[in-house]
Formats: C-alpha cells, sequence, structure tokens
C-alpha cells in the first residue's frame, strides 16, 4: 500500500514527532510505501541524534527549506500552517496515494483519512498549556482566529480520528464535537525494563524545561518530603532560560538547595541509570494529555506519583489508588505519599512490581498491531467508498 504521512515538521524534536517516526516504522514494517510529507527538510541527523535508532521513510516531499524549527514567529508559522494545509488538501483530493496519514492533528483534523490529534488547539488555553515560544497575549489572539477559520476547516473532509488518552477522547469530543479512538504512543519498554537493584532515597522527574509542565511543585513537594532527595531531568533548550532561573530561586527560597537538583540535557544512558536507582517517579503537570515518562519510569520499578487529572490518572493508573501508584490533588497530599514510599519498604517493592508488569500494555510492539489493524479497517473502508 501507498501511504503519504503528513507531520508540519520533525525538527522541532518533541513527543509529537517521535509519535509520527513511530507511525512510519509501523507503517514500514507492515510492508507499505510511506512517504513524508512535511513543511521543512528533515534534518535527519539531529532526529538520529535526539531519538536514537529510526526507521526513514521511502520517500521525502517538502514544500520549503528548513526555516520554520529556527523561526517561531508568527508570519512564519503562519505560512507554515497554510502550507500544510494547502499539502493536505493536494494528498487527499488527488488520490495519489492509497491512505493519507495526518499525525499533526492538534492543527488540522479533517484533511485526511486519519488524523492523530495530541491535544485539540482551541482547548490548550482552557487546560493552561500556551506554547514556551509566544505569550499568552498573543497565543489568545491566534486561538481567536483559528477557532474561526476552524469553523470551516472542521467541514472539509472529516476522516477518522485518533487520540492518546481517554482524557483526551473526552476534550477531543467537548471541544471538536467528534468521537476518536484511543490510540496510546508507543513506549520502548524494553529499554527501560531492569531488575530490581538497590535503591535509593530519590524521587526523580522527567520532563522538558518550559512553564506548562508546572515544575515549580517539585520544590514545594520536596520542602514537605524531608527524606528524599529530587532530581530534575529532561531537556532544555533556548526557550528553558527563564523556567530554570525561576526553579532555582523557588528551591533557594525553600531551602531546598542540598536536596533538588536540576540536570538539563542529561545523556539517554545516564537517565536510564537515574530511573533504576530512584524508588519514586513523580510527575507535577497537571492535565497531561498521556504521559510517556511515566511509563519508561514504570519500567525501571519506579513507582508514579501524578497529578489526579488527565492521562495519567484516567489512563496509567485507570483511576486505582496504590495499585499501581498514587495520585494526589496538591502539593501536600503529593509529599505525603513520597514519603509513605519512602518509609514503607515492603509497599513500594510490592507496588513497583505491578507498575512494571502495567507497563508492557503499553510496549511500542502492542501500538505498532493497533495501529496497524486500523490502518487496514480504514483503507477497506476507503476502497469501498472509492469502488462506489
Amino acid at each position: 500500500m501507498n501511504v503519504v504521512l503528513s507531520h508540519l515538521t520533525l525538527n522541532f524534536l518533541g513527543g509529537e514527532e517521535k509519535l509520527c517516526l513511530s507511525f512510519i516504522k509501523a507503517l514500514k514494517l507492515s510492508g507499505n510505501r510511506v512517504t513524508l510529507f512535511t513543511v521543512e527538510k528533515t534534518d535527519w541527523g539531529s532526529v538520529g541524534k535526539f531519538f536514537g535508532s529510526f526507521v526513514k521513510p521511502d520517500e521525502e516531499i517538502y514544500s520549503a527549506p528548513s526555516t520554520i524549527s529556527v523561526n517561531l514567529k508568527t508570519p512564519t508559522l503562519a505560512l507554515a500552517y497554510a502550507n500544510y494545509l494547502a499539502g493536505l488538501i493536494k494528498f487527499t483530493f488527488k488520490r495519489k496515494y492509497d491512505l493519507v496519514i495526518n499525525t499533526y492533528g492538534d492543527l488540522i483534523n479533517s484533511v485526511a483519512d486519519l488524523s492523530y490529534v495530541h491535544f485539540p488547539l482551541r482547548a490548550t488555553l482552557d487546560y493552561s498549556q500556551t506554547p514556551v515560544f509566544t505569550s499568552l497575549i498573543k497565543w489568545r489572539a491566534y486561538c481567536q482566529a483559528y477557532n474561526l477559520a476552524s469553523l470551516i476547516l472542521d467541514n472539509v473532509q472529516p476522516g477518522v480520528l485518533l487520540t492518546n488518552s481517554k482524557f483526551t477522547q473526552q476534550v477531543v469530543k467537548k471541544y471538536l464535537k467528534r468521537d476518536a479512538f484511543v490510540l496510546h504512543p508507543p513506549a520502548d519498554v524494553q529499554a527501560y525494563a531492569s531488575k530490581e537493584v538497590k535503591r535509593q532515597n530519590c524521587v526523580i522527574t522527567m520532563s522538558r524545561f518550559t512553564p506548562k509542565r508546572a515544575l515549580y511543585r517539585v520544590p514545594l513537594i520536596a520542602k514537605n518530603a524531608k527524606a528524599a532527595k529530587f532530581i530534575i531531568a529532561g531537556k532544555a533548550d533556548e526557550h528553558s532560560f527563564k523556567t530554570i532561573q525561576d526553579l532555582k530561586e523557588i528551591i533557594k527560597r525553600c531551602g531546598v538547595e542540598d536536596r533538588v537538583v536540576l540536570l538539563p540535557n542529561v545523556s539517554h544512558s545516564t537517565l536510564i541509570e537515574l530511573l533504576t536507582r530512584a524508588k519514586v517517579y513523580l510527575h507535577v503537570m497537571p492535565f497531561e494529555h498521556f504521559g510517556i515518562s511515566i511509563i519508561e519510569a514504570m519500567a525501571t520499578g519506579c513507582v508514579p506519583i501524578v497529578h489526579r487529572s488527565g492521562g495519567p490518572w484516567l489512563d496509567i493508573l485507570d483511576q486505582q489508588q496504590a495499585k499501581y501508584g498514587f495520585s494526589y490533588a496538591n502539593v501536600e497530599e503529593a509529599a505525603q505519599f513520597v514519603e509513605l514510599l519512602i518509609g514503607n519498604e515492603n509497599m513500594r517493592r510490592e507496588i513497583s512490581s505491578a507498575t512494571q508488569k502495567r507497563s508492557w500494555n503499553y510496549d511500542k510492539s502492542i501500538f505498532e498491531k493497533k495501529l496497524i489493524d486500523i490502518v487496514n479497517r480504514i483503507t477497506s473502508s476507503v476502497v469501498s467508498n472509492s469502488d462506489g
């Protein structure tokens, strides 16, 4: 089968781009020919350096040289979005390909046979998830313009929608007025899986250093959980400076300089080592769409403590307290769970074992099988419609 896979750009090197690469791999492994469409040429060297091994598409089509990922100003983004929409329309209505898949469905969700929606753009304001590269005022103005354009776009050619969690499924229903199938993002569980080792009284958080991740809560929790050391590790870029500076000020103000450590841009191997030695994984972002880092931490044996909202609570913990981890409503409750796990080794070991077993439910092999099943069903429908 000849498939065109559309994504705005892979050069952002984020979770959405990782998912696009997972789509390419699954489609290729099942014998399909995959063409990747983006608005700028992919820097495959950076992709490999950041994500590790990956499978390249058979062909890449891009509408411009590298511009959007190095220039996130509104005019550049607007032009990129317009180019992306034009490409989707061309691929969808000319039917050169057997299937058109759009893995950037947050922006455009109605011009493709299959679109993956990570989180509806029009919902970001209500859930305080403004992108780091813009101000709240500019983003609010942009969202208003986008909502007006969506009144037209939503009726162009609605295809099948996929999304990352039961939580986002509910958000899609509320804001897009459409149903979506849940296809959890893939985790490389095998790469993180580890045997039980002697662990330290350590709590780790993996996250990009951006405001919407609510990392300021970590030192507040640490202030109330004095028995543990806390580590925040993750990707930092030119937009992370203020977040890191603010964190350092809060850490000092809470008096936890000796127990809260910031580790930006650590290597992948170091990250796995940190997870293997820690007892607890702390996730502080409210209304997280899914939380692939939580699955990775669970695979190493870390017991997750997550905010009682979003995909971590609905999907990963299955709304069950103390079975696969704990959820909290405020920093005081989170601190209590940290101290409970640090102080009760038998409980920690029991839950750790359960979390490791559950992590396999989200392994990349499960994702690949479900995706291909969905693609085969959609392809049959597309062929039937074209014959009719």
